[in-house]
């Protein structure tokens, strides 16, 4: 196997020209048998996950790891053949369906990559922009802050109206107190922020009382839910607005580029699939073949 220094080499220059020419350079290799290069690792690598790729590439033994096991692989593989392996039926028909496996995928990778024609999915994006405008309408939203009192806790009214009346004070900090004193678990770290959101999205109690504040820095009273007792402060708020094509395009655009391959990928499948003719006779004599108590063919 290749020293680390090398093969954290190879991982940069990776990094640094991710489509940069054939490389043949060895990355492992078992002494008298398999070796394995720099494209085939790629090759492999580009099998995984993106994120899985980012770890994989990125680290020295993850390259290494990935090599050696192509070797390990291909090695065994050659030993197979040096015995001759290749040569029994069922090897052989695994063989076959392996390789028509690779190709069927090479095909679909194919239909999938033809570039669609930007400026037609620009025109039907307008098109599908202009026809239900109402469908980009986003609704008003507030942004708040709020410090829960769990009603699991100790007289939890009176903590939380003792907590409004700090909030209350001149110069206050909200997300302090919301991170030293709030029992919800997912807001509390960010000082009780809950991010934008709109009608329909919170409890009832909880909704009402954040939506009935005008200007930001605004404090509600006590809310009671059936979570506990909660105090709320305004950030923000986003009036109801409709999101003009610009703001929309590449999300439209993108969404009708996916629809088109998937439809070419169904086109071409369909096109196969309405060709394929069966046997019947044959094909029950398999499952009559199967049955419990049968014989196998």
């Amino acid at each position: 196997m290749l020293p680390m220094s090398r093969i954290l080499l190879f991982v940069l220059l990776i990094a640094a020209s991710p489509f940069a020419r054939s490389d043949d350079r060895v990355v492992a290799s078992v002494p008298g048998g398999a070796t394995i290069t720099a494209d085939e690792v790629m090759a492999e690598a580009r099998r995984l996950p993106p994120q899985a790729q980012a770890q994989t590439l990125g680290r020295p033994s993850g390259v290494a790891q990935l090599a050696q096991n192509l070797a390990f692989r291909r090695e065994l593989a050659r030993r197979a053949e040096a015995e001759g392996l290749q040569n029994d039926p069922k090897v052989a028909a695994a063989l076959l369906l392996a390789r028509e496996r690779v190709l069927a995928d090479a095909a679909l990778a194919k239909v999938d990559g033809a570039a669609p024609d930007r400026a037609a999915l620009e025109r039907l994006a307008r098109n599908q922009y202009d026809a239900a405008p109402e469908k980009f309408d986003t609704p008003e939203q507030v942004r708040v802050r709020h410090i829960l009192v769990s009603a699991k806790a100790c007289e939890p009214e009176a903590k939380a109206r003792e907590l409004l009346a700090q909030a209350r004070q001149p110069g206050a900090d909200f997300a302090a107190l919301a991170k030293a004193n709030s029992d919800d678990p997912g807001s509390a770290s960010r000082g009780g922020d809950l991010g934008f959101f709109g009608r329909g999205q919170m409890t009832a109690a909880f909704e009402t009382a954040a939506f009935a504040l005008k200007q930001p820095g605004d404090l509600s009273d006590v809310v009671k839910t059936e979570f506990g007792f909660h105090v709320i402060r305004l950030e923000e708020r986003k009036p109801a607005r409709k999101q003009s094509f610009e703001e929309v395009r590449d999300n439209l655009i993108r969404t009708l580029g996916d629809n088109e391959a998937r439809t070419r990928r169904q086109q071409a499948t369909d096109q196969i699939m309405s060709t394929i003719q069966f046997d019947t006779a044959v094909v029950e004599s398999l499952v009559a073949g199967r049955a419990p108590g049968g014989k196998p063919n």
